[in-house]
């Protein structure tokens, strides 16, 4: 059997078989992933092929490939840290070499759950997807942590929620997911073009979906559970969809609640009422920052006569260091700098700011990085930046004194 890229997209997995015709006997039937999901422990066959990699038949577990992370577990005593396609075989990477031999094989079944249930979970919604709003699927990523699908077009919340709710429909149908192999004139949903070979595997989930695919399933939709989508991020002309099935979608669910409890908590009011909350609350923000930073414009003649004078050579500058906000550090050194005709600098934390009319202000600031380190430029008139760490008036004052 040889192993060639298919066209059918990222999960694509085409079989060529010479003389072999769709009916007949198909080596892939050994994929026991493929046909036997839910077989998790088994004895086979190991041929070794390379240091500390191995080969097996029948082959219990899946690659990492066309999106989906690999299985992971052990082939007799041996870890199995590893499994990829190479050169047409799935090769197994151990944490020790075996020699030839027959040996029980024996999967990590809560990964291997997991990643089934998330690629079953994403096979629904892609196929409704298509079927019945319009958006064909062009990436895929199932991973521990989280999951994604990305579509052609940009999808709004509210055609979410409702695709959500038909993948719930789906799942509590308990369909069965169906591993079949056929000629290549079959019509599937990832048809991109031309196949190149005589028969491919394919996966069925009755009448939502059927896409050619590589990966490992479920062996009905009611093991899936719920079918949650996260978070919407639009991804050039399209949307990225993240989403989680299962247990994980129970957590991460649990955990979005618990959040939404603290915040109905700390606000006093019901999770309905939040938004206007909390836009109640940033528009009070927003005017108490306006009135602080109007407060401080206020004091900035003062300050500008409470500078600290420090002669380099003919020039002079005026040093100001303490709070003040962020907005008005280049405010305050501007004036200072025209009050004295020399230069200003103002400090506030680890921000900087630096207006001159004599000295070079970007010079200024470097000469204070040599020394404190952080980020930043400016030219010779301006500059600004941060700097690593906070500094204290006579330490800052031997720095601008230094040739």
């Amino acid at each position: 059997m040889q192993l060639i890229p298919g066209r059918f997209g990222p999960r694509a997995y085409l079989t060529t078989l010479p003389g072999a015709r769709p009916h007949g006997t198909i080596p892939g039937m050994k994929r026991l992933y493929w046909t036997q999901p839910d077989v998790g422990e088994t004895e086979v066959e190991v041929v070794t092929v390379g240091p500390n990699q191995v080969t097996i038949e029948p082959i219990l577990f899946h690659p990492e490939e066309g999106g989906q992370p690999a299985d992971q577990g052990h082939v007799g005593e041996a870890v199995v840290n590893e499994v990829r396609v190479v050169d047409g075989q799935v090769v197994l990477t151990l944490d020790r070499p075996l020699t030839k031999g027959r040996y029980v094989a024996r999967l990590d079944r809560q990964r291997r759950l997991h990643t089934a249930t998330q690629h079953t979970a994403q096979h629904i919604l892609s196929g409704l997807a298509a079927t019945q709003f319009g958006l064909t699927t062009v990436g895929v990523h199932i991973g521990r942590e989280g999951c994604t699908v990305d579509f052609d077009q940009k999808l709004e919340w509210d055609v979410a929620e409702e695709l959500e709710r038909r993948a719930t429909a789906v799942v509590m149908l308990d369909i069965p997911v169906e591993t079949t192999f056929q000629d290549q004139d079959t019509q599937v949903r990832s048809r991109l073009g031309q196949i190149e070979s005589d028969v491919v595997r394919i996966v069925r989930i009755g009448d939502v979906d059927t896409s050619a695919c590589c990966g490992a399933h479920v062996k009905t939709t009611g093991q899936i559970g719920i079918i949650r989508i996260f978070d919407l991020e639009s991804k050039k002309q399209g949307t990225r969809a993240s989403f989680l099935a299962g247990a994980r979608a129970l957590e991460q669910a649990q955990t979005e609640t618990g959040v939404l409890r603290e915040l109905r908590k700390m606000a006093g009011c019901a999770s309905a009422d939040l938004p206007a909350m909390f836009q109640k609350t940033t528009e009070r923000s927003k005017e108490l920052a306006k009135e602080v930073e109007r407060i401080w414009s206020l004091r900035l003649a003062d300050l500008v006569q409470s500078v600290e004078m420090v002669a380099v050579g003919p020039a002079q500058i005026g040093l100001y260091l303490g709070e003040l906000p962020r907005e008005l550090t280049a405010v305050l050194a501007g004036m200072i700098a025209e009050a004295i005709q020399g230069a200003g600098v103002v400090v506030s934390g680890t921000n900087v700011a630096i207006s001159s009319r004599t000295l070079d202000a970007g010079g200024l600031l470097k000469k204070m990085q040599s020394v404190l380190g952080g980020k930043g430029g400016g030219s010779p008139k301006s500059a600004n930046g941060r700097l690593d760490r906070p500094v204290t008036a006579g330490e800052l004052l031997n720095i601008l004194k230094q040739e």
